[in-house]
């Protein structure tokens, strides 16, 4: 008799495991813009090699001429005694993803 509700009650709990484990997976999924926000942080890092980016701000997906978009990005950097913002614009090939064009603007 108790091997009828142990089997129900064994395929009940691994229903729930792997619905909890499926939850978990997508509430820690990569934001899209987050491969852009790697070549924004990687080109001010080249620009600035002295200086510590201490803040990121994603900041919006815009179209651009032609077939690009436009993902933006504002970085707070800390550096030689003084603190700066920089505005990454990062141009992406909208049918391939392809990064076209990156391009750095200093905010005092």
């Amino acid at each position: 008799m108790v091997s009828l509700f142990r089997k129900p009650l064994i395929y009940m709990i691994l229903l729930a495991v792997t619905s909890l484990a499926a939850a978990a997976s997508s509430v820690h999924a990569e934001p899209s813009y987050a491969k852009y926000g790697r070549v924004a942080m990687q080109e001010t890092a080249n620009r600035y090699p002295d200086a510590d980016i201490i803040d990121y701000r994603y900041e919006g997906h815009f179209a651009a001429a032609g077939s690009n978009s436009e993902e933006r990005f504002r970085l707070w950097l800390r550096g030689a005694g003084t603190e700066f913002g920089v505005r990454v614009r990062v141009f992406v090939k909208a049918d391939s993803g392809d990064v076209r064009d990156v391009q750095l603007e200093e905010i005092r």
